[in-house]
């Protein structure tokens, strides 16, 4: 009994997708339709509800859309995606990690489609946060931070 439920454990534990997986996967997903597609078809074989899941699902949908040929299609994962990254944020509003998914998200999605106005609280949490994170974390927000248009070079500065 106690054998099978090890294995039990271990098959389930094998096919979970971590948090650090999704977040490398979404780093990459921009870079083209295919590794955008392959981070959408990640995140939907994530079987927990905890809001890391709805984050990256939410993430997914609105990086799709990106390389989306039609409007409509592409106007429709935008807000799908949106509502479930906000839902995410709205549960855990102080996780700098989401925090910083949605200002990669704001900061690279077209103006003209209105989701935009969170980039600068969602910047000054992560740099009053920063030093309470996880070098991983760390890593990200120093990276993403070198090539925004949205960090200043005092802000750069403030992430050692």
């Amino acid at each position: 009994m106690k054998a099978a439920l090890v294995c039990i454990f271990s098959f389930i534990s094998f096919f979970q997708v971590s948090t650090t997986d999704l977040s490398k996967s979404f780093q990459q997903a921009s870079l083209s339709a295919e590794q955008a597609q392959a981070f959408y078809e990640k995140v939907l074989t994530i079987k927990t509800t905890d809001e890391s899941a709805s984050l990256y699902k939410g993430a997914a949908l609105v990086t799709l859309a990106k390389f989306e040929k039609k409007i409509k299609v592409k106007k429709e994962l935008v807000k799908e995606g949106a509502l479930l990254i906000e839902a995410a944020i709205e549960r855990e509003p102080t996780n700098v990690e989401f925090r910083l998914v949605r200002l990669i998200i704001q900061e690279n999605t077209p103006k003209i489609v209105g989701y935009y106005k969170n980039i600068d609280s969602d910047k000054k949490l992560i740099i009053k946060q920063y030093d309470q994170q996880s070098t991983a974390v760390k890593k990200w927000i120093k990276t993403y931070a070198e090539q925004s248009k949205a960090f200043t070079a005092e802000e750069r500065n403030k992430l050692l």
